[in-house]
């Protein structure tokens, strides 16, 4: 029977594992696979085909409201045709989608479980399942199912870091066995221009795990690219250049990096010259400390820091950066700062794509003479079975400081990176 389904239902070309997916009458179904891939444009198809079930009740849940609201609500909407919906539906308040065959889905956040409780569903879509918290799946979602023995499909890249990856990672080997679990990369996918540029973008672990699909492990090094006998090379101080300074804001020790950004457009890379680190000190001081060495300097300056370092910290009348700002010694000057800290993880892995992307190539290099920079980045580990850095005995602040400007300057962007739609499917 013809659905007369909207043009958003573009024609697909076939893909072996996404054919099995769409066709796999499991109730509990897994799926890791790349970025950009096609995943939950499947799983969106799926629940607007549902939409024409008669008294069904299903849901799309992603880690939190504004998240599942972003990736679901709008393209949903455009997979359901309009005669098959019922009078004031959609509900964008509600973010619920009835239908005139009884039908209902909605589209929830798993930041607070309950809200998916004491209902029966038919089934549902849990996206970005590694960053779902523990126990929602067992304790929240698991129970709505029981009557009508609902289905659900799990799914999501298989990340490194994500309260929920242990849970996720658990579901996906289970499937193995039982035929439930399916996988793809990113590159079956994406033309071969947007898989260039995420191998330019990211160090080849992250870019295994986010477009290979490959569950890797949090283990040895955070900064898991750094080679001293690449990355480390004399570099010197240019009076012909900005000087980019790096500032972690702590008390004891207070630690800074020193850098000239090389190059243009996509072949820009980062030379670091020189480091701070000073004992019971504070920004005043550093700040006088630097104009002291580098007083002749006059091709500008560029200062990075997290946010935090908008807030009262090292001093009790200034922030940092008003500091830095009402500094008169440092001319021209600009100071770049995040409106808010992007998760440790998305600045680990950008210092990382830099140090030596998936193509191989290098984009930072640091002066043999900074020794306690050198030190970090040889050094600094999670903590054992966390996604934690274990910053003991002074460990990280340097780093930081030098993360500040590659976070700032070289972004990794994902809706940059993935510009091709899926050109597979069912």
């Amino acid at each position: 029977m013809k659905l007369n389904l909207p043009s958003a239902w573009t024609p697909l070309r076939p893909h072996l594992v996404q054919s099995r997916l769409w066709r796999c009458d499991k109730r509990f179904v897994t799926v890791a696979a790349g970025r950009g891939s096609g995943k939950t444009e499947l799983a969106l198809r799926r629940l607007a085909l549902c939409s024409r079930v008669t008294n069904g009740l299903y849901f799309y849940a992603g880690p939190t409201v504004q998240q599942a609201k972003s990736v679901a609500w709008e393209r949903l909407i455009s997979l359901i045709p309009p005669q098959w919906l019922a009078p004031n539906s959609p509900n964008r308040s509600e973010l619920t989608i009835k239908s005139i065959y009884g039908c209902e889905i909605r589209v929830v956040g798993m930041d607070k479980p309950q809200r998916i409780e004491g209902v029966q569903y038919f089934g549902g879509i849990i996206d970005e399942s590694a960053d779902i918290k523990p126990g929602a799946y067992t304790k929240s979602i698991f129970p709505t199912l029981s009557h009508h023995r609902g289905w659900v499909w799990r799914i999501g890249v298989p990340k490194r870091t994500g309260v929920g990856v242990r849970e996720y990672k658990e579901a996906f080997d289970r499937g193995l066995e039982e035929g439930s679990s399916f996988t793809w990369e990113s590159e079956d996918i994406l033309s071969a221009e947007t898989i260039e540029e995420a191998k330019r973008q990211l160090d080849e672990v992250t870019y295994n795990e986010q477009f290979r699909a490959t569950w890797e492990t949090i283990a040895g090094g955070i900064y898991h690219s750094f080679d001293k006998k690449t990355n480390v090379k004399e570099v010197f101080y240019n009076s012909e250049k900005e000087i980019c300074v790096g500032s972690d804001f702590n008390v004891d020790p207070m630690c800074w990096v020193l850098g000239h950004l090389c190059g243009s457009g996509r072949d820009r890379w980062l030379e670091i010259f020189d480091e701070i680190k000073l004992r019971n000190t504070n920004t005043p001081a550093t700040l006088a400390y630097l104009y002291n060495k580098y007083r002749e300097h006059i091709k500008g300056w560029r200062f990075y820091g997290d946010a935090a370092g908008k807030n009262r910290s090292t001093t009790a009348a200034f922030s940092d950066y008003q500091l830095i700002q009402n500094d008169t010694n440092f001319k021209p000057k600009r100071i770049l700062y995040p409106a808010a800290n992007p998760q440790r993880k998305d600045r680990f892995a950008t210092t990382n794509s830099l140090l030596k992307n998936a193509k191989g190539e290098i984009r930072v290099f640091i002066s043999p003479k900074c020794t306690h920079l050198i030190d970090d980045l040889s050094c600094r580990a999670y903590k054992e079975g966390t996604c934690e850095p274990d910053d003991s005995a002074d460990i990280g602040h340097i780093a930081d400081a030098f993360d500040y400007i590659i976070y700032a300057e070289f972004p990794i962007g994902w809706n940059r990176i993935i510009t091709s739609a899926p050109k597979v499917g069912i």
